[in-house]
């Protein structure tokens, strides 16, 4: 994930502890307010609250990241015809047929207890409360539905009220986290796709031209 843009020197980086360096570097050199780099102008709310674009940008990156994973779940759905309504469709609740718990029909079987519809399962159980990555769905739920932005001050962290104020180190971390679930979804529903594939022969698959590209 590229670092913003700032003025006309448009610099970027990657959350790689270099990365991260540059971030912590950004809030010294702001300490307090707002960077004399931001491209914009806001006012001071006397609350040590942190406003502008490098903040904005990794708030927006963060919930971009998790809303890849409903989209990644219609679009297994589309793939694989298993009926649903694609309104109704969510990463968390979509790999099981409801009721009995069991991988959703229609979905390749997984071999010997392994696969990548046991993946993915598994993975929509890592962004509940008590999975691996309950900071990464949570921050993504209050910035989509409520306020949330950085402070100097003591931050509250994510929380169900209105406003939740949250630390530069804090949202680096759900910004990682984010990231590596979306990455293994998106990883996953390839394997998946494989998986359905490597079940038919070849004489069963349909040939293709692949026109060059004028």
């Amino acid at each position: 994930m590229d670092q913003p843009t700032q003025g006309n020197n448009r610099k970027t980086s990657r959350l790689t502890p270099a990365g991260t360096d540059q971030l912590e570097n950004f809030r010294l050199d702001s300490l307090y307010k707002q960077h004399h780099e931001d491209t914009g102008w806001f006012a001071d709310t006397l609350d040590y609250s942190l406003y502008g674009e490098p903040p904005a940008m990794l708030i927006l990156a963060q919930r971009a990241s998790l809303d890849l994973l409903d989209k990644i779940a219609v679009a297994a759905n589309e793939h694989f015809q298993t009926g649903l309504n694609p309104g109704n469709i969510t990463f968390r609740s979509y790999w099981f047929d409801n009721g009995s718990g069991a991988i959703r029909k229609k979905l390749p079987l997984p071999v010997d207890g392994h696969g990548a519809a046991i993946a993915l399962a598994e993975l929509s159980f890592d962004i509940c409360p008590e999975g691996l990555y309950p900071a990464a769905q949570t921050l993504r739920n209050a910035g989509t539905h409520r306020l949330v932005h950085l402070t100097h001050g003591e931050p509250t962290g994510v929380t169900e009220n209105t406003h939740s104020t949250v630390d530069f180190l804090e949202l680096i971390h759900a910004c990682y986290e984010s990231l590596r679930v979306a990455r293994a979804a998106y990883i996953y529903l390839i394997d998946l796709v494989n998986e359905k594939e490597a079940e038919g022969t070849k004489e069963d698959l349909l040939s293709l031209p692949l026109h060059e590209q004028m």
